[in-house]
């Protein structure tokens, strides 16, 4: 009994010290104080310097897009020479004479050895021009295979303009009707003429009759058609 009292005054004993040190607490003055800091960043850098890193950056930048650049176009170089070479055994061989052939033959090989010696690190401008020098020497070839296909096209286009036009000459007055039947009897007789003409030709020579020509004959007789027609139209209308 008597450790307990002892214990019950010890803890009343703090509990009044506690009271007494907030009350002192309260009754001093708070004041604020601010205090300077500063502030130190080492390995920083100034503006001019970080104005000199990014335009180095840049440069770099760019230079990674001129390397790539240049590495399509040798690319390109190579993959021309590879599709050339079996182009000419293949879809381009009854387009191309002999010594076309042999020519162009030469060159691509030429070209396919320079690449994997002294072109194997050159600027994208020569690369390029050895691009250009080779189209030069196949682009004949390439325009008379690719001008079958767009001349069998076009004389299609052409004829069905014709029979268009024949068939709509029942609206016309007689005088207009002569007028159009002597236009497509002109341009059938024409492409009649120049058909047989270019069949007479082997495949490796250049045409005498382009597609660009049927095209341009059947645009001219469809401008004929339109202008008899609105003619025909506007003199009704009166």
């Amino acid at each position: 009994m008597e450790t307990d009292k002892h214990m019950s005054s010890d803890v009343a004993n703090g509990a009044e010290d506690t009271a007494a040190a907030d009350e002192m607490k309260k009754g001093k003055a708070m004041k604020r104080l601010d205090i300077p800091v500063t502030e130190y960043v080492y390995g920083g850098m100034t503006k001019a310097e970080l104005s000199l890193a990014q335009e180095k950056e840049l440069q770099l930048v760019q230079q990674d897009i001129k390397v790539e650049q240049t590495k399509d176009k040798k690319n390109m170089l190579e993959s021309y020479v590879y599709d050339t070479r079996s182009k000419l055994l293949n879809s381009y061989r009854s387009f191309a004479t002999e010594s076309e052939k042999e020519g162009i033959s030469r060159n691509l090989q030429q070209t396919e050895e320079w690449l994997y010696d002294d072109g194997d690190d050159e600027s994208e401008n020569v690369y390029i021009d050895k691009l250009e020098d080779l189209k030069k020497l196949v682009d004949p070839i390439e325009n008379r295979y690719k001008d079958e296909e767009a001349r069998a096209e076009a004389t299609r286009g052409l004829l069905n303009c014709i029979v268009e036009h024949r068939m709509a000459l029942g609206s016309l007055p007689a005088s207009e009707r002569d007028a159009v039947t002597s236009e497509c009897n002109k341009a059938e007789q024409w492409l009649r003429e120049k058909t047989q003409q270019q069949d007479s030709l082997p495949k490796n020579a250049d045409p005498i009759l382009w597609s660009s020509e049927i095209k341009r004959k059947a645009e001219a007789l469809d401008a004929y058609g339109s202008y008899i027609s609105s003619f025909t139209k506007a003199y009704k209308l009166q």
